[in-house]
């Protein structure tokens, strides 16, 4: 099998944004870039690409640095194809890791059609069904954190977490007033998206220790690597971290041998792929800590990071924004959770969710040539 050409398309969802009976044209406002890498046994992969507001960029990256190293290769060769990615040209090193990913997902995708099994299958199942958590966005009011914390609970996921405002003393009343709200036995996480300095982490951090909240993430820059040795040797919270960092696993690394961090956090999208979130996963393993996936924003992409989570022993979630239906634009039939909080991976070949084509094409603003 060889790869004959790989398409990329830019979409947005404000193009569509006037379709007034069409729900899955409402939401979010970023670029969504879509690849499909074609064969010669008529065998296409698929993947979406981080675009946000630079979808065109994303897009043309693919398109002239990594389209003209693909031509030509067998897409079977996942590792081979990863490896020659990172080192494309002299600068890999500035290569972002998000344009790598769609390609990798988008093979393993071709090599699970090949199979005739469910990604995860192919990646060596190690179960079917990961507990579901929420995960807000930043809201105008802790009324409105307490709001979604109790429809979460209701609805039936295990966890909430909290994107807070950045305001430390706004953030430690929020967390006070959701853990009143859905009491002590339900879980609940902060993310204060590096908002934070030292000083400020550390009063936070003290502070959700003392209600139970079971994980800290990314409280300061994942650069401040020695504030991260100095916080989490303070705390008893587990810290989480390394979700924005550059280098993927290769940053990592330093980050679980000085136990700098007590979670990793990484993904399929700004992480280097299904092939580099494996990885990652097993050097966190071979150290006994968990590698928590986080969210990428899009449907597909989620529907890769699931279908490792389903292969890898140490991940305890699955992590949704809300509102749900604000990041399913571009499937047809996003994953959803179950009655018990649980989610599922597809049980059709490949990533096994439905690109919805004729949206994207009703949606589409650029195609680079």
């Amino acid at each position: 099998m060889k790869i004959t050409d790989v398409k990329v398309m830019v979409s947005n969802q404000q193009v569509v944004q006037e379709t007034a009976d069409d729900e899955r044209g409402k939401g979010q406002r970023w670029d969504i870039v879509s690849v499909r890498i074609v064969t010669d046994e008529g065998i296409e992969g698929v993947s979406f690409a981080w675009g946000a507001r630079s979808g065109r960029v994303t897009a043309n990256i693919i398109y002239d640095i990594l389209r003209p190293a693909l031509i030509g290769e067998d897409p079977l060769s996942i590792e081979e194809i990863w490896h020659k990615l990172r080192t494309v040209d002299r600068w890999h090193a500035l290569l972002p890791t998000y344009a790598i990913g769609p390609i990798d997902i988008a093979l393993w995708d071709i090599l699970a059609k090949k199979a005739g099994m469910p990604m995860y299958q192919v990646l060596g199942a190690y179960r079917n069904k990961v507990k579901a958590y929420a995960s807000s966005l930043v809201l105008p009011s802790p009324e409105a954190y307490v709001n979604e914390a109790l429809y979460s609970k209701a609805r039936g996921y295990h966890a909430y977490k909290i994107h807070p405002i950045g305001d430390p003393n706004l953030d430690i009343r929020t967390c006070e007033m959701v853990r009143k709200a859905v009491g002590d036995n339900f879980d609940l996480m902060l993310d204060p998206a590096a908002a934070y300095n030292y000083e400020q982490a550390l009063k936070v951090g003290r502070a959700i220790e003392e209600m139970n909240f079971i994980w800290y993430e990314e409280p300061m820059p994942d650069e401040q690597f020695e504030n991260y040795v100095r916080l989490s040797d303070k705390l008893d919270i587990p810290v989480a971290a390394c979700e924005f960092i550059s280098g993927s696993l290769f940053t990592t690394s330093e980050y679980i041998a000085r136990r700098a961090v007590d979670i990793i956090r990484s993904d399929v999208s700004w992480k280097g792929g299904v092939t580099a979130l494996r990885k990652t996963a097993a050097l966190c393993e071979a150290f006994g800590i968990n590698c928590e996936i986080h969210t990428t924003c899009y449907a597909l992409l989620d529907a890769a990071n699931l279908h490792v989570n389903c292969s890898i022993k140490n991940c305890t979630y699955h992590e949704v924004l809300l509102p749900e239906k604000q990041f399913t634009f571009g499937v047809k039939a996003p994953i959803v959770i179950d009655q018990d909080g649980y989610v599922n991976p597809p049980s059709v070949p490949g990533l096994g969710v439905e690109v919805d084509w004729e949206l994207l094409g009703r949606s589409k603003v650029y195609v680079p040539e």
